[in-house]
């Protein structure tokens, strides 16, 4: 087992002693410590807690009613998520934040958007408007132009849990939290569905795994010259046992002749 502490039982084998010194240096109750390290922060080391815990403390977002949390892949990646509560928060305490506006669209609304104008033409009625295809939000900044920002269901919907039960505030929740994230200047958050797990490694949403480039298999190749440009019939018969396709076994009863 390396040095550094990587979960909760290797922690408490050595007593409390670990989550008082991270107590000590974030601020945080030690009780409150242990509790986060089993929920918001699993698998975490030591001093990826203190940093989680005194990152919270330095943007003033709280882990305890999870306005922002943590999440480590399987290759050690640390990222540090907020939940568009904590966008919120954090965008209301800016002297120039002004409201928010938001909305998902559905199939049969009359919808136009116009981002570099900032226009929006959205309406609908009492009817069944049909399936949710995207949501918008406007983040209002006090003598300034807003941040309007757009996003397509098919690109984030999950097909299960709330996704499933709750589409249209799920949609609407990353529209926001972009929007106020361009707004106000938090770049150092990230958003859970921007991100896809993988075999339990977290990459990006838009990520695709180039493929491999195939090798061309030059072995058979090979042995088609040496079969070819075999001098003696006791050299070729060296070859034989490496004849495994119908091409190279023809080739090698051709040569064979030859000798004959």
């Amino acid at each position: 087992m390396s040095k550094e502490i990587t979960d909760v039982e290797v922690v408490e084998e050595k007593g409390m002693k670990s989550y008082e010194k991270v107590s000590s240096i974030t601020n945080f109750q030690t009780e409150m410590v242990v509790i986060m390290h089993r929920t918001i922060a699993k698998g975490t080391s030591v001093s990826e807690l203190i940093y989680f815990l005194s990152y919270c403390r330095s943007i003033g977002l709280n882990p305890i009613n999870k306005e922002v949390w943590c999440y480590k892949d399987k290759k050690g990646n640390v990222l540090i998520f907020a939940g568009r509560d904590g966008f919120l928060r954090k965008s209301q305490e800016h002297p120039k934040y002004n409201g928010l506006r938001s909305s998902e669209v559905r199939e049969k609304d009359i919808f136009r958007i116009d981002i570099a104008n900032n226009k929006i033409t959205h309406e609908f009625g009492t009817e069944a408007r049909g399936k949710i295809i995207g949501a918008y939000a406007i983040a209002f900044i006090k003598d300034a132009e807003p941040t309007i920002e757009w996003v397509s269901f098919a690109d984030y919907d999950k097909g299960y849990n709330t996704w499933t039960s709750h589409p249209a505030d799920m949609i609407k929740k990353v529209a926001e939290c972009h929007s106020l994230k361009k707004a106000f200047g938090l770049s150092s958050l990230q958003i859970e569905e921007d991100f896809q797990i993988k075999n339990g490694i977290a990459l990006p949403l838009d990520y695709e795994e180039k493929p491999k480039p195939q090798i061309e298999d030059k072995s058979e190749e090979r042995l088609l010259a040496l079969i070819k440009n075999a001098k003696t019939k006791e050299k070729l018969e060296t070859f034989l046992k490496d004849c495994n396709s119908n091409e190279t076994r023809e080739a090698y009863d051709s040569k064979m002749k030859t000798f004959k």
